[in-house]
């Protein structure tokens, strides 16, 4: 008998999405029909420890709470060892929410943009802030997906091996809040915004997502909306799927890659340290031997300033 897997959400840096609140209820159900063990971190920081026999980490949308560099390091070691992660941001993402969630999501090449998205399209009428998906990346996660509705989300902005999962129309747009004026300003022209991403990092997979209304039991944009239940779901069963073994393979040496690069530039600033010391030695050695051949002469003064006092 296959073994149940294990989802741990953690709350501890008060996060939006809290299994305790009313709102995810139909999320709640959802992953008991995928028949996970659900686990919640209320009152420690994320260690290791607390990550042995996790198979799904969530961090949906942290709020006036920051992650140490070593709560940092222990996801990033999770996932590259086989753990699945998936990180929930919201319109504004750190700057508004007041916390570090893209020092995590950074990491993998995924980075929380400080906007929202807008776009025009034939649902949502006066509300341009609800996004309407109908045309898909090829993934598994959004195979039989035909469409999904998002409200209030941030972009992505992708790095690394990162790629996008959704994406809005054309006709979209990023608004950057002003605080001066209290008012969202148009930061750039309309095209396709990357409201989604993953990514596969050694054994590890993550999917970051730029909203967390879709979790909730909204009926205009949550779990009970067009498709969105259907993409969650798929999207959970991708994250805790192991990655295989061939892309294990290619990440390492990757990594590798990576590492002599590094190696090399390093050596190559160290070259530029130890030549620019050299050339200061032969500079300084060559002012000590000059100063040796040529020591400057007495001056006498001829105003008598230079006599003994016997001769005064």
């Amino acid at each position: 008998m296959m073994q149940k897997r294990t989802l741990l959400i953690d709350i501890y840096h008060n996060e939006m999405l809290n299994i305790e609140d009313k709102e995810f209820i139909n999320f709640i159900d959802l992953l008991s029909r995928i028949d996970l063990n659900v686990r919640k971190n209320e009152d420690k920081q994320i260690k290791p420890e607390i990550l042995k026999e996790i198979d799904l980490l969530i961090i949906g949308n942290p709020i006036d709470d920051f992650f140490t560099s070593s709560e940092v390091k222990s996801v990033v070691d999770f996932v590259r060892s086989g753990g699945g992660l998936l990180l929930l941001s919201e319109y504004g993402s750190d700057y508004l929410q007041k916390t570090n969630l893209n020092d995590i999501s950074g990491k993998f090449g995924l980075n929380f943009e400080k906007n929202l998205v807008k776009e025009f399209n034939k649902v949502n009428q006066n509300h341009i802030s609800t996004l309407h998906i109908i045309d898909f990346l090829k993934h598994p996660i959004t195979k039989h997906i035909r469409e999904i509705k998002i409200g209030g989300a941030c972009s992505l902005s992708l790095s690394k091996d990162a790629k996008p999962l959704l994406q809005t129309n054309q006709n979209a747009w990023p608004e950057v809040f002003n605080s001066s004026t209290e008012q969202w300003i148009k930061e750039d022209e309309e095209k396709a915004q990357t409201i989604a991403a993953f990514t596969e990092f050694g054994k590890g997979k993550v999917v970051a997502i730029g909203d967390i209304d879709i979790f909730t039991s909204d009926s205009n944009f949550g779990l009970n909306s067009l498709d969105n239940q259907k993409f969650i779901q798929s999207l959970i069963n991708w994250l805790i799927e192991p990655v295989k073994e061939s892309k294990i393979n290619s990440f390492i040496l990757n990594q590798l890659g990576d590492l002599q690069f590094e190696i090399r530039e390093s050596n190559k600033i160290l070259n530029n340290i130890i030549e620019t010391m050299t050339i200061l030695e032969k500079r300084i050695s060559y002012l000590e031997e000059n100063s040796r051949m040529h020591p400057h002469p007495i001056n006498h003064n001829h105003d008598g300033e230079g006599e003994t006092l016997q001769e005064k």
